[in-house]
C-alpha cells in the first residue's frame, strides 16, 4: 500500500484569513501597519489633489475653476 504525504502550507499574517472583514476588524500589528500604510498614501494623493485644485484657481485672476465658497471651504 502506497502513502502519499500531504504538505500543509503554514498560514502567515497575509493570508490568515481572507475577505475585507478579518483585514478591518484585525488585531494583528502586521496587517494594521499595511492598514495605516495604505491609508496615509491614499490621504496623501487626496491632499495633493486638492492643492492641485487651489493652485490651478489662483492661475488666472477670474475664479473659475471652483466656486467662492468651495475655495473658501477647502
Amino acid at each position: 500500500m502506497a502513502t502519499t504525504a500531504v504538505s500543509v502550507e503554514p498560514k502567515n499574517y497575509i493570508n490568515a484569513e481572507y475577505g475585507i472583514r478579518s483585514w478591518l476588524f484585525t488585531t494583528d500589528h502586521k496587517r494594521i501597519a499595511l492598514l495605516y500604510l495604505v491609508s496615509i498614501t491614499a490621504m496623501f494623493f487626496v491632499g495633493g489633489f486638492f492643492a492641485l485644485l487651489i493652485r490651478l484657481e489662483l492661475l488666472t485672476p477670474a475664479g473659475d475653476l471652483l466656486l467662492a465658497d468651495t475655495y473658501n471651504k477647502m
